[in-house]
């Protein structure tokens, strides 16, 4: 299915400019999903569960790197990617990571904001597998340890509520956080 994929590109530089733009530039669109959830009343939660999600997934991703070194698929097809990227191992995608980690933490707050990032995801997925730069696999799979890493730190944060909310009432009156009543 990767290589499939990859016979896409060369075709246009048109079409090659979007796929460059989805694989390397999409995933800031993410920021503004980080806000819309970050301004609902569980975004304290849902912010410090995508970030130590994504940490936590880049960690558990670099081990699995590290335990299975597949090479890039320009790497193991010898031909040049859309862009240029190093020859490090493939899976797990990291920008796939990320973005399953801010997928998952969102699921947990705010489910409409864990659509379009799945949807943004699909796109920088599409795009960095029609770059060469990974297989399908590198990028699901990557998804997937982000979600699962994110849900973890959601879950791990139970204990931790009652300073979550003490932070929650500072960024409140910081104007950092919109009041309860200000969220419909």
């Amino acid at each position: 299915m990767s290589s499939a994929l990859h016979d896409l590109a060369g075709r246009s530089a048109a079409f090659d400019d979007v796929v460059r733009f989805a694989a390397q530039d999409l995933i800031y669109a993410a920021l503004l999903v980080a806000l819309a959830v970050w301004l609902r009343p569980q975004g304290l939660r849902a912010g410090v569960a995508a970030v130590g999600g994504a940490l936590l997934g880049l960690g558990a991703g670099s081990l699995a790197g590290d335990a299975w070194d597949r090479p890039r698929p320009f790497v193991a097809g010898h031909y040049a990617p859309l862009f240029a990227h190093a020859n490090d191992a493939s899976f797990p995608s990291d920008h796939l990571l990320v973005l399953g980690a801010l997928a998952g933490a969102a699921w947990l707050a705010w489910r409409p904001a864990a659509v379009v990032t799945a949807l943004l995801a699909l796109a920088v997925g599409l795009g960095r597998v029609i770059a060469g730069v990974h297989y399908a696999g590198d990028v699901a799979g990557g998804f997937a340890i982000g979600v699962v890493a994110a849900m973890l730190v959601w879950v791990a944060l139970g204990v931790a509520m009652p300073l979550l909310a003490r932070i929650d009432a500072v960024l409140e009156r910081l104007h950092l956080r919109p009041r309860p009543t200000a969220v419909r």
